[in-house]
């Protein structure tokens, strides 16, 4: 999950909280310090080989996301990972996203506490940002 500035600047950013209590207590804080947000998600879908726990957890989260934007009246948008991914010229591999965050985003620290390695979810929300910014949303 990330907030970056119409301007382009990433503000904050963090990794998927596994509860609905911290992804609802991040998004209620978020929109009350920062107050002009748009909630852009991914669209949910089911990925192959992906597992039972790890799909309907996902599909959790994305309804989490739409629900708490509709209560906090925040613009809500969802975009399918390939219409992102192509408009900024990227394949499906998570290597791709983060060197193009590094980019992007040549601040960002990717490597968020107790990882070892970059983390593509962050890489991910950040490009979904961006895409929403080209867009003007």
């Amino acid at each position: 999950m990330c907030i970056v500035r119409i301007d382009g600047t990433p503000i904050e950013f963090i990794r998927m909280p596994k509860g609905a209590a911290e992804i609802i207590d991040w998004m209620v804080y978020t929109a009350r310090k920062h107050k002009s947000l748009v909630v852009i998600t991914e669209k949910a879908q089911a990925m192959p080989k992906q597992g039972i726990v790890g799909a309907f957890r996902y599909g959790a989260h994305f309804g989490i996301f739409a629900t708490v934007a509709v209560m906090l009246r925040l613009p809500y948008h969802e975009v399918h990972p390939t219409i992102w991914k192509k408009a900024l010229g990227l394949s499906s591999n998570k290597l791709d996203s983060i060197n193009a965050c590094r980019r992007i985003f040549p601040t960002v620290e990717l490597v968020p506490d107790k990882c070892r390695k970059e983390h593509d979810g962050i890489a991910e929300a950040l490009l979904i940002a961006q895409w929403a910014r080209q867009k003007n949303m």
